[in-house]
């Protein structure tokens, strides 16, 4: 197994994704106010709050997206440049797909029209659960202010998965505290 599977694969990893659960839900406007606020500020059709699972990449909140992808929200890990993200653990740029070897060859480049990709991680629990990443079908410079920007609002989603596993943590306290008084 490559060093990039082993890293998407990894049991607390995949433990920690599990534990927001996120996977398979339902789309939210926190999330999606997010994607729609990239598009906007990066000029770029679609953007996407993208949780990397162990087989498959799984959009909790994408904008622009075409079909049959935007009803999936999800691919293939092969179709994932998210992935790619986790194993640097830091922002991934790319000016064009369709030039450059490590990507052109990505599945997402034809069947998502996918030219230009920046992502940033999403982390929580101490683990890279996914990106935070905005894309265009044709080549665009990302800036450095853009990658910063885009590391300030996965910053952001990341702070919104945090509050929300306290907040279940707190509600599970509460409810212990409850019974024991009971």
């Amino acid at each position: 197994m490559s060093d990039l599977l082993a890293l998407v694969r990894n049991l607390d990893r995949l433990a920690a994704l599990k534990r927001t659960a996120l996977l398979d839900s339902e789309p939210e406007e926190p999330f999606d106010r997010f994607t729609r606020l990239a598009t906007r500020l990066f000029k770029a059709p679609v953007a996407l709050v993208s949780l990397v699972d162990r087989e498959r990449q799984f959009f909790k909140s994408a904008v622009g997206l075409k079909e049959p992808w935007k009803t999936r929200r999800e691919t293939p890990l092969t179709h994932s440049f998210c992935k790619h993200v986790l194993a640097s653990d830091d922002p991934l740029v790319i000016r064009d797909a369709t030039k450059d070897p490590a990507f052109r060859d990505n599945p997402a480049v034809r069947e998502l029209d996918v030219v230009a990709y920046a992502g940033v991680p999403i982390c929580s629990s101490g683990f890279a659960l996914g990106a935070f990443c905005v894309m265009d079908n044709e080549p665009h410079e990302w800036s450095y202010d853009d990658v910063q920007i885009l590391k300030d609002v996965a910053a952001c989603v990341s702070h919104e998965i945090d509050l929300r596993l306290r907040m279940r943590d707190l509600e599970a306290e509460l409810a212990a505290a409850r019974l024991r008084a009971q």
